[in-house]
């Protein structure tokens, strides 16, 4: 029955989210992330600590597929497809930067994080297999953050300097 409602609250939750996305309210935006903040102790309840967390930061992102589903529109396939007259142009710079942003937030933002979340939660007073659930949550949202800053961000020098004085500070907290 707890499974149950936890569902019915995600669903509510997202079709919420959704409704405050079309119609640009604040009000019905609050309702949803209301309504999925109440689905994690439900979930811990039904499924215990570790799973139940998991559950709830996960599930919601199925039940988006609810509103996907919902507004995607149908189109016939054009029996005669027009070719574009302009040739391919090779832009080697514009290439360069695009492949340096790629490997940038794949892979050089992935170590930052991971450095920075493997001194966190060797900082944490707790023991060894909670340090590694906390370092396993907490890599992944610090990589999207530090890559959500970089990619809005005007000056890109700012997140750049954080991550490269984040990973000084926490390598020399590791590894001296």
């Amino acid at each position: 029955m707890i499974m149950v409602l936890a569902v019915l609250f995600g669903v509510m939750g997202s079709y919420l989210l959704y409704i405050s996305w079309k119609r640009h309210s604040h009000v019905l935006a609050v309702c949803g992330w209301s309504c999925l903040l109440a689905t994690l102790p439900l979930w811990v309840m039904n499924s215990g600590a570790e799973y139940g967390t998991v559950f709830a930061l996960s599930v919601p992102a199925i039940f988006v597929w609810l509103g996907i589903f919902s507004e995607q529109k149908k189109q016939s396939i054009p029996k005669h497809i027009e070719k574009s007259e302009m040739p391919i142009r090779w832009q080697g710079k514009s290439v360069a930067i695009h492949s340096w942003y790629v490997v940038y937030h794949l892979i050089v933002l992935m170590l930052v994080s991971s450095i920075m979340v493997i001194a966190f939660a060797n900082v944490l007073p707790i023991d060894r297999p909670t340090q590694l659930a906390v370092g396993i949550i907490l890599l992944p949202l610090v990589w999207a953050i530090l890559s959500f800053w970089h990619l809005v961000s005007e000056q890109k020098r700012m997140p750049l300097i954080f991550s490269v004085l984040g990973t000084l500070l926490a390598g020399l907290y590791l590894f001296f």
